[in-house]
């Protein structure tokens, strides 16, 4: 009765457990550029964003140009990245 009282314990507490934080996943969250709205470019390294809840997420970009936009402002291409598709 104890070793299934344990393994309950540990099985909850599993999945109680907060996922890690987006930024140990080395892939970005998005395929569509926030800045232009075409695929990403693997090459062209992901821009890390921080959530409202302080997770870190890396955004992809299509180009270097849009890379440098996301850059000065990842928060403003935040919300576009997580839902795949270009900012408005």
């Amino acid at each position: 009765m104890r070793a299934l009282l344990v393994t309950c314990l540990l099985c909850a507490a599993l999945v109680a457990a907060e996922p890690p934080p987006l930024k140990d996943d080395p892939r970005p969250v998005n395929n569509i550029c926030p800045v232009t709205g075409l695929a990403i470019d693997p090459k062209i390294p992901a821009i890390v964003a921080t959530t409202k809840d302080g997770r870190e997420v890396l955004i992809g970009v299509a180009d270097a140009a849009s890379a440098d936009v996301v850059r000065k402002s990842p928060v403003t291409y935040l919300p576009a990245a997580l839902a795949n598709k270009q900012a408005k």
